[in-house]
């Protein structure tokens, strides 16, 4: 529904990520594990992962052939490392469709190497998911604009800094697609709501892509559009709400996140928007301009001081139900001065 690159430089934070990646794996501090019944110390994260994924192979196969080709491939993966980080919404999007039409070795093996490969974005993220999530600088979920996400310290019972952030949401589930568990591109902060309800369901837009082009439309309960001449007629339960000319990615995102559903559940928001602007009519605002003119407020700031900066579709995010606002006054003829 927001579009996360408006207004930032998301490929220097991506950079910057797959450089806190790169130095996790490479950092000297003597991982290890546990392997028949000793432990096994290695010089870096990176070495440990090699060294795990090498042993699942060995356990994958015992066709001398299969596990060359097995070992070729890893190594592919190990030379593509930051690509793989830095993977574009565009190039998953291909390799998913190819996976989804076709399951070949190179999925079937990574369904092999899945649980070493959570068990690293699982680390990492509580490590320095919170730097991520905190360079961004989301105000609300992209998924669906109706809860802020913040990043904040809290303490811990023994008055430590913990760092709190928003969840991070898959956008192509890491239990399904484990290669891009820790790709940027991937990982969408979000909201629990839309976190625990898509699960591992696949949506069609990826915030790192786009916005919505669809708007929210004012309907009857039977669904059917209400004239803008009509709405100002309405009570609040014959209020309804649709996302109109959505495409199929964007079908997919509101089927799958229940968005109609629980935008239905802010009708009383929606009222209060139609009564406002019948309170703020056009004679009532331009008073209100004049009355301000002598503050030195331009016309735009004081509609910003009436509606919020809902008008401006650089400041979705600011605040929860802003997409919702300003396509309501877009629809109700409101237009910043």
């Amino acid at each position: 529904m927001i579009d996360i690159k408006r207004g930032r430089y998301v490929d220097s934070i991506a950079v910057a990520w797959l450089d806190k990646v790169n130095h996790f794996f490479n950092d000297p501090s003597k991982p290890w594990i546990e392997r028949k019944g000793r432990r096994v110390k290695f010089s870096s994260y990176k070495n440990r992962l090699k060294f795990q994924c090498l042993a699942i192979v060995s356990e994958y196969t015992t066709d001398a052939r299969l596990r060359k080709v097995c070992i070729a491939q890893l190594q592919y993966w190990w030379r593509h490392f930051d690509d793989i980080i830095l993977a574009s919404p565009a190039s998953m999007a291909a390799q998913v469709k190819k996976w989804q039409k076709r399951k070949d070795g190179k999925y079937r093996l990574l369904e092999a190497l899945k649980p070493v490969l959570i068990w690293y974005y699982d680390t990492v993220s509580d490590r320095i998911g919170h730097e991520l999530v905190e360079s961004l600088n989301i105000k609300t979920c992209p998924y669906c604009n109706r809860q802020f996400i913040y990043t904040f310290k809290g303490k811990t019972p023994d008055m430590k800094d913990r760092p709190e952030r928003p969840e991070l949401d898959h956008f192509y589930p890491k239990n399904t697609y484990p290669l891009y568990c820790l790709s940027f591109y991937n990982l969408i902060p979000a909201c629990h709501s839309c976190n625990h309800v898509k699960s591992e369901s696949l949506i069609g837009v990826n915030p790192y892509s786009r916005a919505f082009g669809s708007k929210f439309v004012i309907t009857d309960k039977k669904g059917k559009n209400v004239s803008p001449s009509k709405i100002y007629k309405l009570t609040q339960k014959e209020i309804g709400l649709k996302l109109e000319g959505k495409n199929a990615e964007e079908e997919a995102n509101s089927r799958v996140l229940g968005l109609e559903n629980v935008y239905n559940k802010h009708t009383d928001f929606v009222k209060e928007l139609i009564d406002k602007t019948m309170a703020y009519d056009a004679h009532a605002r331009k008073a209100l301009v004049e009355s301000f003119q002598g503050a030195g407020l331009h016309p735009r700031q004081v509609y910003d001081f009436v509606w919020g900066r809902h008008l401006m579709d650089a400041d979705y995010e600011d605040r929860p139900l802003s997409k919702l606002t300003k396509d309501m006054l877009d629809l109700l003829g409101i237009r910043r001065g």
